[in-house]
């Protein structure tokens, strides 16, 4: 498992001068090149990877300590397959670190590589469809992001969260994080703006209803993930939504624009002026969104999600249906 994992995430090793293998301990290689994510959990370039053989015995200080006898000077990392926690008591050698990755490091390794989509899988049938999907990729370009999300029958935005942050301001440390989907909605709203002077002025808006963080937003730059990863979807059912966005829409919609005025040759400056929403105007369509986000349990409060969209921590709630 682990050797497809580290293939999945891009992870590179120099094997040349690594050994292979001391007390049954078997050694990957020195890292080279690794993602920013696996930096923030500890490891570095120049970083040697053990692992211990899988077994239904635990890893014990014996095997550790015969490891350490013969093992290269220099920073090390054995990830133990086979446990939780790795709490073992050990001195190292003079100019040799270590670091022991248990199961819950191994978990947040595996999440990563899920909500990446960097699977092996994933990255071969992407190389096939690849000649296919240019004629589709070129119209995608010049389509504006309202259009892309009217034509698609399912959407999923990329998350760019590090759960380990938002785990971090809770004071929790590399508490197992499982990869979810939230369900969210997009509102998609055509209206005109009413200028100062009565112009009319045609819009399109793209307003998302988050109701785990309990939010309505407007987004325009938005990157979206063309393979769904099959995650567990947690939804919220809607209730009132169109009141709700309809409600909130003077407020996001509406603009305060610089207009240049001039009442003479020498005298001119810029005014703040109020373009407005006519409300008699509006059209709206909803269309469910996806978010990748984290389901992790706290020692003290329970269930709880990372919002993949915004890194807030919040309470568990919702319905968690199957496998997308």
């Amino acid at each position: 498992m682990v050797d497809d994992l580290f293939s999945t995430l891009g992870v590179q090793f120099d094997t040349l001068q690594s050994p292979s293998e001391i007390a049954e301990i078997r050694c990957y290689g020195v890292i080279r090149d690794l993602p920013e994510f696996m930096e923030n959990m500890g490891a570095k370039k120049g970083q040697s990877v053990w692992t211990s053989r899988s077994s239904w015995i635990e890893f014990s200080k014996n095997e550790l300590e015969a490891w350490l006898v013969d093992v290269p000077v220099g920073d090390h990392i054995i990830i133990v397959e086979s446990q939780n926690d790795v709490e073992i008591s050990y001195q190292c050698p003079s100019g040799v670190t270590l670091e022991l990755w248990g199961k819950e490091k191994l978990a947040l390794l595996i999440g990563y590589s899920v909500l990446e989509s960097k699977n092996l899988e994933y990255l071969k049938e992407e190389k096939e469809k690849e000649q296919k999907k240019d004629i589709e990729d070129t119209v995608e370009k010049i389509e504006s992001i309202f259009q892309k999300i009217k034509r698609k029958s399912q959407i999923c935005i990329k998350s760019h969260i590090n759960p380990n942050d938002s785990l971090d301001l809770l004071g929790i440390s590399q508490a197992p994080c499982q990869p979810i989907l939230l369900e969210l909605c997009f509102w998609l709203v055509n209206g005109n703006l009413i200028g100062p002077e009565n112009n009319v002025e045609e819009r399109e808006w793209i307003v998302l209803e988050d109701n785990f963080s309990e939010e309505i937003t407007l987004q325009e730059d938005l990157s979206f993930i063309s393979s769904i990863p099959n995650l567990p979807i947690l939804k919220i059912p809607l209730k009132n939504s169109l009141e709700k966005i309809q409600n909130n829409l003077n407020n996001l919609c509406d603009e305060r624009r610089h207009e240049s005025i001039s009442t003479s040759e020498l005298n001119s400056g810029k005014l703040l002026r109020w373009w407005k929403l006519d409300k008699k105007s509006i059209e709206c369509s909803s269309k469910s969104v996806l978010v990748p986000s984290w389901l992790f349990i706290s020692p003290i409060d329970g269930k709880k999600i990372i919002n993949g969209l915004n890194g807030k921590v919040l309470d568990y709630k919702g319905e968690l249906k199957g496998i997308h």
